[in-house]
């Protein structure tokens, strides 16, 4: 009994947790207008103001609805493309590790209630342990995928903590290079650059949704 009270305990924080990264993270991207007075802004704040971006980040990955590749694209204007992506994928990676930490203890039950109970049956391919990592890394790898309801999924089956974290952070890196690239060819001014990636990134989206939505169809129906 009391266990079920600290569980139910344990969900209301992390619900609390989530609104709060959330009311931080939301107001901080809307006031993104001018670049190069957003990185003074945020400069001001000197460590802290790196702390800040870095609650914002997390917040992108456990608060689903919140666009990742804003965070990315504004990460790479801050921080240069490549200081960007090691920003992210650090966000990422304790991001991450804080969802399948709290999908562990919680339980099954915390999820369904979270995605929903058809959430739950459309990812069963996933109790597949003997193609598991090739498909979580294909899912991450894959550019429109739903990869912050799969964080919350993975957890439910069999894989090690360190195994996923390697496995779906490096399969993000193609993604969310293009992504602070933009923001830092943004911050430069250089507008043709821009164009260019985002044309890119655009088919290369659309591409990836379609691919998916064509192997989830042909998923479904075998199941």
């Amino acid at each position: 009994m009391k266990k079920d009270k600290f569980k139910l305990y344990s969900i209301i924080l992390y619900i609390l947790a989530m609104i709060l990264l959330t009311l931080i993270a939301i107001p901080l991207i809307r006031s993104y207008d001018n670049p190069d007075e957003f990185i003074a802004f945020i400069d001001s704040f000197g460590a802290f103001g790196f702390i800040l971006m870095m609650f914002v980040q997390i917040a992108q990955v456990i608060v689903a609805f919140i666009p990742g590749e804003i965070i990315e694209f504004v990460a790479g204007t801050l921080y240069g493309w490549f200081g960007g992506l090691i920003f992210c994928l650090l966000g990422v990676a304790i991001g991450q590790c804080i969802i399948f930490t709290a999908v562990r203890y919680l339980g099954e039950s915390f999820v369904e209630k979270a995605a929903g109970s058809k959430a739950m049956t459309k990812y069963k391919f996933l109790r597949d342990e003997n193609k598991l990592k090739t498909i979580i890394f294909i899912l991450y790898f894959l550019p429109g995928t739903p990869k912050d309801i799969l964080t919350y999924i993975v957890p439910l089956t069999k894989i090690k903590l360190c195994d996923f974290l390697i496995i779906s952070v490096f399969a993000r890196i193609p993604s969310i290079v293009s992504s602070t690239y933009g923001g830092y060819a943004f911050s430069e001014k250089d507008y043709i650059s821009l164009a260019v990636i985002y044309g890119a990134i655009l088919v290369i989206t659309t591409v990836g949704a379609l691919t998916y939505r064509a192997w989830n169809i042909r998923h479904s129906d075998k199941q």
